[in-house]
């Protein structure tokens, strides 16, 4: 089967290339489209997928890649005795950057991935020549197998050692670690059927280190491994979906704290009213957990501490992440009432250590709620009158529904309708996120369980600063959303319009009398993309009769161009016809 799928990558990324390199492709759309289809198909039934494949990535661009072997946490214990006496072997925890290292079965290097979400990981491959003690070929097993470790320095000049050692696993160019003095330390094999010690101890002869053979006092750790030495007792306790039950990790208290800075603040309006304070800090990782955002609580919190942009301070992981305490206050200017008015658009009124939204900007929340999903008979007059301050109050049960008579009624069942996911998600109120956004997003994340990922997944279009207000907002909002009545997934894309390459998508060239945003929520609803540049891909341009540079390039390509004013209603239903050239 690995011949099998060596011939087909081949022959798949012969294809690719000259599709996208070379602009010469010799077979038709559909005959690719049909061999990608297998390779793909293939590369799902084996579980993985070599570096080089097209289906993780265009071109040179490095992409993710499943992991032949689900990589888990391991469940932390605080205290030595809770761990159990047949958890034998204990090693030291090296804090470094994880990675794994995946072998056919004649022991050549298929690809090296960082962790990732534990089932994919990015494509690091290039930078195997510069980590010391990564083999390019082992003795074969018969099978695949994956050795996983950590990525650690050994230069002493290092300040921030995890970040050193992550951000060099992120570089691009591979002669730019040449340098960075990286080793790769061994902490298990997988797919190998032996004991923990003799599958760790056999790659010691094959050029490896590992946490069993090489003095790791030298690196920071933060805590120690606990686990059986038996690989028949690891197949009888198993794993659960998040970690391993044969392996435990003994945690330090210290290590659950790290230092990082301050570089922006979001202010969430919650379910009540409460405008919460999370502030954006430059990521850290604190027991394997990569942390970039702390809810500061309240205004009276931020006034007490004096925090500000740029200030350096103290964190802890918890349940969720804590500020502890200022380290160093920068020069920048502090946050305040009128900043969160600023971000947030609207008059505060404070109550003691906290700040509320108005009620009139509680109900514009509802007002937009009910608009994006739809839902008619609802106006700005009956929200005051049933004095609704957040969309979920719509749900409960203290509405006064019969004041508004039948019309309540159509109302009450209305909300009571299904609705798409991708229209609740738009209709939240997150910053960033309207409708065309929602689509964008719930094509790549189909779950609002799973809407964190957006962190992990980039998606075109996305930018970190929509990524961010999405992660704090869910921070102060997430409980809420789970509480309505609608199925917050979707299985697959929204309709057989979503795929981007199979909907419509057009230019907007001069001015015309919406947003953007809003043109662009409006024509969603319609399976129409609105992009920002004219490329041979696009299929009109959208003119507001001015001469502008992108109608030049529409001419070149030969792109049809429609005169919005004149054209207007039709445009908006979703109906394009013709158009000059």
């Amino acid at each position: 089967m690995i011949q099998d799928y060596k011939s087909l990558l081949k022959t798949v990324s012969h294809h690719a290339r000259l599709y996208y390199d070379e602009s010469a492709p010799t077979i038709s759309d559909q005959e690719y489209d049909d061999l990608y289809d297998k390779l793909l198909r293939m590369e799902q039934r084996q579980g993985w997928a070599d570096s080089s494949s097209p289906t993780v990535r265009v071109g040179a661009a490095p992409g993710k890649i499943v992991h032949p072997h689900r990589l888990y946490s391991l469940r932390k214990v605080y205290d030595e005795s809770e761990i159990d006496e047949e958890f034998s072997i204990k090693t030291v925890k090296v804090d470094g950057a994880n990675l794994s290292v995946t072998y056919d079965e004649r022991g050549n290097l298929l690809h090296a991935l960082t962790r990732g979400d534990g089932e994919r990981g990015e494509d690091v491959t290039h930078l195997v020549p510069h980590i010391a003690s990564i083999e390019k070929c082992i003795r074969g097993t018969g099978s695949i197998i994956t050795v996983v470790g950590e990525v650690v320095t050994d230069r002493e000049d290092v300040t921030n050692f995890r970040n050193f050692v992550s951000g060099s696993l992120g570089v691009k160019d591979a002669a730019d670690i040449s340098n960075r003095g990286l080793r790769f330390v061994v902490h298990d094999v997988l797919g190998v059927e032996r004991d923990y010690l003799d599958r760790v101890g056999d790659l010691h002869n094959q050029g490896f280190v590992s946490v069993l053979n090489w003095d790791c006092s030298r690196y920071p750790s933060d805590g120690f491994v606990f686990r059986t030495p038996s690989y028949r007792r690891e197949q009888v306790l198993g794993a659960t979906s998040k970690y391993p039950r044969y392996a435990v990790a003994l945690k330090v208290r210290a290590a659950m704290t790290a230092k990082t800075t301050i570089q922006d603040i979001v202010w969430s309006l919650g379910r009540t009213g409460v405008v919460t304070p999370v502030a954006i800090v430059d990521p850290v990782t604190i027991d394997d957990a990569t942390i970039s955002r702390v809810i500061l609580h309240n205004i009276e919190f931020i006034e007490e501490h004096n925090l500000g942009l740029g200030d350096e301070i103290l964190i802890e992981r918890q349940i969720t992440p804590q500020f502890v305490s200022v380290i160093k206050s920068s020069s920048f200017s502090r946050f305040s009432v009128v900043d969160a008015e600023q971000r947030l658009g609207m008059a505060l009124r404070r109550e003691g250590p906290k700040l509320f939204a108005s009620e009139s900007d509680g109900r514009k929340s509802v007002e937009y709620f009910v608009k994006q999903l739809g839902i008619k008979g609802l106006g700005p007059a009956w929200i005051e009158k049933l004095n609704l301050n957040h969309p979920s109050e719509l749900f409960e049960d203290h509405v006064e529904w019969e004041h508004m008579g039948k019309n309540g009624e159509k109302v009450l069942q209305e909300l009571s309708r299904p609705k798409p996911y991708d229209l609740v998600l738009g209709s939240l109120g997150i910053p960033g996120v309207g409708k065309s956004t929602a689509r964008t997003i719930v094509n790549h994340i189909p779950s609002f369980d799973r809407l964190r990922e957006i962190q992990y997944e980039p998606i075109r279009g996305i930018g970190p600063k929509t990524v961010e207000s999405i992660l704090a907002w869910l921070d102060v909002n997430e409980d809420w959303v789970r509480k309505l009545p609608y199925d917050l997934s979707t299985s697959s894309v929204i309709n057989s319009a979503t795929s981007e390459d199979e909907r419509i998508v057009v230019v907007v060239s001069g001015k015309i009398d919406m947003t953007k945003q809003d043109f662009a929520d409006h024509l969603a609803e319609h399976g129409v993309i609105v992009k920002d540049s004219v490329t041979k891909t696009t299929d009109y341009l959208i003119s507001s009769g001015e001469e502008t540079s992108k109608v030049e390039k529409a001419r070149k390509y030969g792109i049809p161009i429609i005169n919005y004013w004149e054209n207007k209603l039709s445009i908006l239903k979703g109906e394009f016809y013709g158009g000059s050239n």
